[in-house]
């Protein structure tokens, strides 16, 4: 199993998993998300987790989505 651990911009732990062919994503004391795609997983562990605020400083979560899971791929993939 591959794990990986970031924050948000306000700071909440991000956990993210790859297991099984699935990625798996649970943003702080929220429940865990799963899906074969891995921003898709991000972002609903991100918006399931109630103290998360949609845009916080100006911070675009779709865009920031995107830029974590690029990053986090783009570290799997060199593992392999």
């Amino acid at each position: 199993m591959d794990e990986w651990t970031t924050y948000t911009p306000e700071g909440r732990p991000l956990l993210v998993r790859r297991r099984s062919g699935q990625w798996s994503a649970k943003c702080g004391e929220g429940p865990e998300a799963q899906s074969e795609w891995l921003d898709v997983a991000l972002a609903e562990a991100i918006h399931s987790d109630e103290d998360v605020v949609g845009h916080v400083h100006g911070i675009d979560y779709g865009k920031w989505t995107r830029t974590i899971a690029d990053a986090i791929e783009r570290d799997y993939t060199a593992d392999r």
